[in-house]
């Protein structure tokens, strides 16, 4: 099936006001095509969709996918009515990664992946691109400041995609440039195990690297750096002279990173500041920076400062008295740990941080890894493990454990919240402290959308 084909269709999208399936029900409409979509629940991408005039149903219903002829759906839908009814009637059904390999066809495709910094990267990539005239469409798994959507649609023939390794996506595209940020213990559930998982990424890269792909990875990550003597096809960027393209850190606060990018030896790009915080954005960035480069362009220092950022990354919402409120997509042991780093930057502040861990199997299986980056750290709420359509089962760790061992092994005094209202209830007491103060809330599930209703109803 060729993405031309569509336009004859009438698609419908099972999961549609998720950010990565909204981003792709807009790219169909603004190519003439049919389609509508349905979920569970109304939220912010829901009206991002009807202002494009896609039609949503809130509720799955087999009534939904009356006369549509294809359907796609997020692999996050499980066991639905919509696509029972829609084999039932011989309707094709299709993952969302079909979906995105058909827009990404026959088009110089520049795929950003890794087990964290993807969102971010493909958006500050999308974004410097767009300003120095390849004018790429931008598929992004989150909310881009500077163009107020999850997607940029252009005519070019180029395109800038995150791409997901949870669900394989990844594996599904043929990119002209492939990013691999990092690899992670992460989505066990769909690879059954780590090994599993880098013995399919090592196929996927080196088959790449056959087809004459150019391939970009973080010399610092130990599992992608071995793949180098596999292939000349591989370059590297890192914090060290040894990768391909390298970055030195020139100042670092909660306001602004500063640096210089190298090739090889010599330097590439000085003085670089961006409002992207911590060292693990520079070295997105020298990823980003180095890409760049390879397809023959410069960036300015001014576009770059100008990247206003994705919604969820160490988003400020604003302030309320004497606090700070700021918002962030952390979920795993790795990102908790790059958020506790970008939080010590705020220096002479007190910093509250607030996690909610994100499924009961993520705990589980990294749960000695949230012992180590939540050690040590004070003025820690946990709250209550969002089950993301997980159920609990008995003997499995929670939230209460957690916060249990935390205090016991390290004499803490984490404090552990059961309920939004509790939740509340703390932080208007913290309102009213007289000391500037920052409260960092993060997570994958619902802290977000509730952290915003209190930021909103105080104001």
């Amino acid at each position: 099936m060729k993405f031309s084909e569509l336009i004859s269709r009438k698609v419908h999208i099972i999961g549609i006001n998720g950010i990565g399936m909204s981003a792709l029900a807009i790219y169909l409409k603004k190519n003439n095509i049919n389609v509508t979509g349905s979920d569970i629940t109304y939220n912010a991408n829901t009206l991002n969709l009807e202002k494009n005039k896609i039609p949503v149903h809130i509720g799955h219903k087999i009534s939904n996918i009356k006369d549509r002829d294809i359907i796609f759906y997020s692999s996050a839908i499980k066991n639905n009515p919509e696509i029972k009814e829609a084999k039932k009637n011989k309707i094709p059904c299709y993952n969302r990664s079909k979906l995105l390999q058909l827009i990404c066809k026959d088009k110089f495709t520049i795929v950003v992946s890794g087990s964290h910094g993807k969102t971010s990267t493909t958006s500050v990539l999308g974004h410097l691109l767009v300003l120095a005239g390849l004018n790429p469409t931008i598929i992004s798994g989150g909310i881009m400041e500077n163009f107020g959507q999850n997607i940029y649609l252009t005519d070019s023939n180029y395109v800038v995609v995150e791409a997901d390794e949870s669900d394989g996506t990844v594996f599904k595209l043929s990119p002209k440039y492939l990013l691999f940020l990092n690899v992670d213990r992460e989505h066990i559930d769909f690879y059954k195990s780590f090994t599993k998982f880098k013995y399919k990424l090592k196929k996927y890269i080196l088959n790449q690297a056959e087809k004459n792909v150019n391939i970009f990875i973080n010399h610092e990550d130990q599992f992608l750096s071995s793949l180098k003597k596999y292939t000349k096809k591989i370059k590297t960027f890192g914090s060290t002279k040894k990768a391909n393209y390298s970055y030195r850190l020139i100042k670092l606060t909660e306001k602004i990173s500063s640096f210089d990018v190298f090739k090889g030896n010599k330097i590439l790009s000085k003085s670089l500041s961006t409002n992207l915080l911590g060292e693990h954005n520079v070295q997105n960035l020298t990823a980003v920076i180095s890409i760049i480069d390879d397809l023959g362009y410069k960036i300015k220092k001014s576009h770059l400062f100008n990247f206003k950022g994705t919604k969820r990354r160490m988003n400020i919402l604003g302030k309320l008295k004497k606090a700070t409120f700021i918002d962030d997509y952390a979920h795993h042991p790795t990102e908790i740990e790059k958020l506790i780093e970008v939080s010590s930057l705020y220096k002479n502040k007190h910093v509250i941080l607030i996690i909610e861990p994100h499924r009961y199997s993520r705990l589980n299986d990294l749960y000695k890894e949230y012992l180590r980056v939540l050690t040590n750290i004070n003025n820690l709420i946990i709250l209550k493990t969002y089950g993301a359509g997980e159920n609990y089962k008995k003997g499995m760790k929670n939230s209460k454990n957690l916060v249990n061992d935390l205090n016991v092994l390290n004499n803490q005094k984490t404090k552990y919240i059961g309920s939004y209202i509790d939740l509340f209830n703390l932080l208007d007491q913290s309102l009213l402290n007289k000391k500037a103060s920052i409260i960092i809330s993060a997570g994958a599930g619902d802290i977000s959308n509730q952290i915003r209703f209190f930021y909103d109803s105080r104001k």
